[in-house]
């Protein structure tokens, strides 16, 4: 009975939106909740984006946006930046504001930030519940500006570092990187990036910043007079750690080498390999027969040991061998190392 009385309330609701939004006709059963069609207010006028934002709670901006001239296909195009200007001071209004548009533009697509069950989903959480995740996850003086500005699950995972720093106020650049760590760690399809890949683009003042964290801030300035960036970084040795940068302290040099290794494995020292020399064939002092046996004894040692490991054989003794025996040819021994060096 209730359906039956307000069903013609409900019509003239929907012939008044049609009324609003130019004249055409939007077939909306409302108590059924069934939408056929709707006017795109990416293609609308002034009047009817002023009408949209009246619709979405945004009522407050429809001045603002019409002496602006801002019409469907503006709206399409408008930014964070612009809205900045337009008054949507607030991050977290921002962000709605992108969401009710998407939602309102027939190819807009937005991501599926839902995550799996089971798992904690962030883009379902209020702007207290993000002050409670940034205190557990070690941003706790940053929970004020995150609330001031409206920044709930949706607009958490919608932030960038431009916001974080500005707006945000999270201004040293390790706690930014180690924020969007963490928040990839719950958003739905993020990875993060190989920390190699991610050390390798970091500036001079990055490292600096990273300097800092590990306890050798004192050294920023050395670092930054040689210009150490991204990709120097894990290419200095421990004589120019020492010598040229300064770090005379035993202690930190061996701080500086652990961290280099937490991040990225990579960036460990690795294990010398044994080079293939006339000291470690121990060829001192041999005649030519003698070199050509020691030669081939080593040879096949270095290939047992590569084919254990999975390697590919490599030619630098035969080589070695070759180049020795032809030298030993031009001081008068030619006919011996002719008849030696196929063997070799």
């Amino acid at each position: 009975q209730i359906a039956a009385r307000m069903r013609p309330l409900a019509l003239a609701v929907v012939a008044l939106a049609a009324a609003r939004v130019g004249g055409e006709e939007v077939a909306v059963d409302a108590l059924g909740g069934q939408a056929d069609t709707r006017t795109d207010v990416g293609a609308g006028s002034v009047e009817d984006v002023s009408a949209w934002l009246d619709d979405i709670g945004f009522a407050d901006l429809k001045k603002k946006f019409a002496s602006n001239v801002i019409d469907g296909p503006a709206l399409r195009e408008i930014t964070e930046e612009e809205l900045k200007e337009l008054g949507v001071k607030k991050i977290g209004a921002r962000k709605l504001f992108g969401r009710m548009l998407c939602e309102a533009l027939p190819d807009c697509e937005r991501p599926n930030l839902t995550a799996p069950e089971g798992e904690l989903n962030v883009s379902a959480m209020s702007v207290s519940e993000v002050g409670e995740w940034l205190g557990h996850e070690g941003f706790a003086d940053a929970k004020k500006a995150f609330a001031t500005q409206g920044v709930d699950g949706q607009a958490l995972l919608d932030l960038n570092e431009d916001e974080l720093k500005v707006d945000l106020g999270v201004a040293k650049l390790g706690q930014r990187r180690r924020f969007a760590r963490t928040l990839c760690t719950v958003m739905p399809g993020c990875r993060n990036p190989r920390r190699a890949d991610v050390v390798a683009s970091w500036s001079v003042g990055d490292v600096n910043e990273w300097l800092k964290e590990i306890g050798l801030g004192k050294y920023v300035r050395k670092f930054a007079s040689h210009e150490v960036d991204g990709m120097t970084l894990p290419d200095i040795s421990e004589d120019e750690l020492k010598s040229e940068l300064g770090v005379s302290e035993i202690g930190l040099r061996k701080r500086f080498r652990a961290q280099l290794c937490t991040l990225d494995a990579a960036f460990c020292p690795q294990p010398q390999r044994e080079e293939a020399s006339s000291d470690a064939l121990g060829l001192g002092g041999l005649d030519l027969a003698q070199y050509v046996q020691k030669a081939q004894a080593y040879l096949q040692q270095r290939a047992a040991e590569k084919a254990a490991n999975g390697e590919a054989a490599d030619t630098e003794i035969a080589q070695l061998v070759n180049a020795a025996l032809s030298k030993r040819g031009a001081d008068g021994e030619g006919e011996a190392a002719a008849d030696a060096q196929p063997e070799a």
